[in-house]
């Protein structure tokens, strides 16, 4: 999938360097609780999972890249959510990729495959607070916010929902 400036693809094992290497940036899971304590190993099992879930068509991972200069930019996401099979939105950048407008793009972009070609509704997307660029890009999206609650480990949490029904 392509934006004006990204170009989007499926995660592979050939882009797990890179994706290491953007896990090991300061702060780079201060909004993502769940990943933040994971070694190496785990991280590279988790991308594993998710190139499994995309052959199963049970949910997608993409790599972000500037199609000029083929750059990484960060990663995308449509899943389902734990314990759960509704669909969230999500999206991870490196730092040096931020402030560009890049997040919202390839959000857009991949909220657009989830509505008209994968055919989902609704899609979520949960926030951690604080985390205010990120309710900033679901608002934008076209998300309401619907609710806060806290998962497993106590962390709060805002639940974002778009939805061609009502809410």
């Amino acid at each position: 999938m392509r934006t004006d400036r990204l170009q989007l693809e499926h995660i592979a094992s050939t882009d797990f360097a890179e994706v290491l290497l953007m896990f090991k940036e300061k702060d780079i899971f201060k909004f993502i609780a769940p990943l933040q304590s994971f070694s190496e190993v785990e991280h590279i099992a988790y991308l594993h999972r998710k190139i499994d879930e995309i052959k199963a068509n049970k949910g997608y991972l993409w790599v972000a890249r500037v199609i000029e200069s083929n750059e990484f930019v960060g990663l995308l996401n449509l899943n389902s959510m734990p314990d759960s099979e509704d669909i969230q939105i999500g999206w991870i950048l490196s730092e040096k990729c931020r402030g560009k407008g890049f997040a919202f793009e390839a959000a857009q972009r991949v909220f657009d495959f989830g509505v008209n070609e994968w055919k989902i509704d609704p899609i979520y997307a949960v926030v951690e607070y604080g985390n205010i660029p990120s309710e900033k890009i679901a608002l934008k999206l076209g998300l309401k916010y619907f609710l806060d609650f806290k998962d497993n480990e106590g962390v709060a949490l805002k639940k974002f929902k778009y939805s061609s029904k009502s809410i």
